[in-house]
């Protein structure tokens, strides 16, 4: 009786093993359950004070860290467009180079399963 106990617990240990060193190796997010987190796409200028404008979006559809990077990665592929994503308050702060519109900083969003849901303007 015994040995059956032991048995199953050392089953349990190796199973939750395993899977922890598969989501490490192939990623495990809301984003795919075999994919890798998706690479950081930076910002060709990470100077803040060369975007004089600064808004900070709603996005509708961030739940884990990878769709964290998701967002920032739509964001800082555009032309003049720095981002920082925040999953807690499920927003993004935009830092542009050139005055930015709702309807433009959404349709950076289009094609990814994220939507701009509220999009301010900051003072500076």
């Amino acid at each position: 009786m015994h040995i059956a106990i032991i048995t199953a617990a050392v089953c349990g240990v190796l199973l939750m093993v395993f899977t922890v060193i598969r989501r490490i190796r192939h990623g495990g997010s809301c984003c795919g359950e075999h994919e890798a987190a998706a690479a950081k796409i930076r910002a060709a200028d990470r100077d803040l004070s060369h975007y004089p404008y600064r808004y900070t979006a709603e996005i509708e559809g961030m739940v884990c860290s990878h769709c964290v990077r998701n967002v920032e990665n739509a964001f800082c592929s555009a032309d003049g467009i720095y981002a920082a994503a925040d999953l807690g308050r499920k927003t993004a702060k935009l830092y542009a180079k050139h005055p930015l519109t709702r309807r433009e900083a959404a349709a950076v969003l289009d094609g990814t399963s994220y939507t701009l849901t509220a999009f301010k303007e900051e003072e500076t």
